[in-house]
């Protein structure tokens, strides 16, 4: 059964693969791919929850939006796990919850990239603090695993 260690390296390998998706996004320019500016086009795609799939762009676009929502769920949990282990590891936790708090940021960020019609500016600042937020959580990750390895089998936490 995972623990909060293993949610923490979850956590950090979703943000990765979320940033070079992201990337991805930027670089092939499918940013447009559900539109551009407010309403329709954020937090909707083309107008709705779930568009049609039939343009290459917004399939691209969508599924970058769907790596982040699950990114942010993962996080959230991996945080919430590293609050009840017991013993609390305390710098992880609070790396942990420093890296959830900023998750809202950085979503309002990514809207206002779509909002700006992917300023080159905005965009890199999104970029920028994605790369943050993944620091962050690599170093709780790691902290995490330094931890377990040279804890005692008996007196490691449990979470």
């Amino acid at each position: 059964m995972p623990n909060a260690r293993h949610w923490v390296y979850g956590a950090a390998l979703a943000i990765y693969v979320l940033s070079a998706w992201g990337a991805y996004v930027t670089l092939g320019g499918y940013g447009a791919g559900c539109g551009t500016g407010f309403g329709a086009s954020w937090p909707l795609c083309n107008g709705v929850l779930i568009p049609s799939f039939s343009h290459y762009p917004t399939i691209i676009e969508y599924i970058h939006r769907f790596l982040s929502v699950l990114t942010g769920l993962v996080m959230l949990y991996a945080t919430v796990k590293t609050w009840r282990m017991s013993p609390r590891l305390q710098l992880p936790s609070r790396l942990m919850l420093l890296a959830i708090v900023l998750v809202p940021i950085q979503v309002g960020i990514g809207g206002e990239v779509v909002g700006s019609g992917l300023s080159a500016l905005i965009a890199t600042t999104h970029f920028c603090f994605a790369i943050a937020i993944f620091g962050i959580v690599t170093v709780a990750a790691t902290l995490m695993y330094v931890d377990n390895k040279s804890a005692p089998a008996a007196t490691r936490p449990v979470a």
